[in-house]
């Protein structure tokens, strides 16, 4: 059980584990299989020392971020790109602040994207284009968040948003 849960039912360790675990004709486990089931806990145990397991936590922040931009995607195939890019601007935002976290820094009381974005590429999480693409899409959300309709146009948004995906992609894995 603990190796389903840790490892997941489609791990080498947890198929492993059932093949051996089969019970035979009479219905009697065969237990002389003890050494080689040790040796797959025992491999098990050396990759989650290793650091080897995916991180659950951030698997499902990112499937959420996912469902996020694909929301947007949504609203912007639908003619609404001005919720879109608010949309796109939260996951940015988002994205952001765990790369924060993922540095191992605690997040400040009141964070920005400008506050954020300045400091993660100063400590070199990624270079000054990345960081000036950035505020260019910070710029389109706090357009379409404070009322600037004509300043934010459909092109825009989807290069945002298409952009976006890919940076979150790129930087939470």
């Amino acid at each position: 059980n603990l190796i389903r849960r840790a490892f997941g039912v489609d791990s080498d360790h947890y198929q492993e584990l059932q093949r051996l675990s089969e019970r035979d004709a009479n219905g009697a486990a065969e237990f002389t299989k003890f050494s080689a089931c040790l040796g797959i806990v025992e491999a098990a145990k050396h990759d989650f020392d290793a650091g080897l397991l995916f991180d659950m936590k951030a698997l499902i922040a990112a499937e959420l971020l996912g469902d996020f931009i694909d929301q947007a995607e949504t609203l912007l195939a639908a003619n609404y790109h001005v919720p879109a890019a608010s949309l796109a601007g939260a996951v940015l935002e988002d994205t952001l602040r765990k790369l924060w976290l993922k540095n191992g820094w605690s997040l400040p009381e009141k964070s920005s994207i400008n506050l954020l974005n300045t400091e993660l590429a100063k400590a070199g999480t990624y270079n000054k284009l990345t960081q000036k693409q950035i505020m260019v899409h910070a710029d389109v959300r706090n357009n379409a968040d404070h009322g600037h309709y004509d300043l934010v146009t459909p092109t825009d948004v989807k290069d945002m948003v298409d952009w976006i995906r890919r940076f979150a992609e790129e930087h939470l894995r």
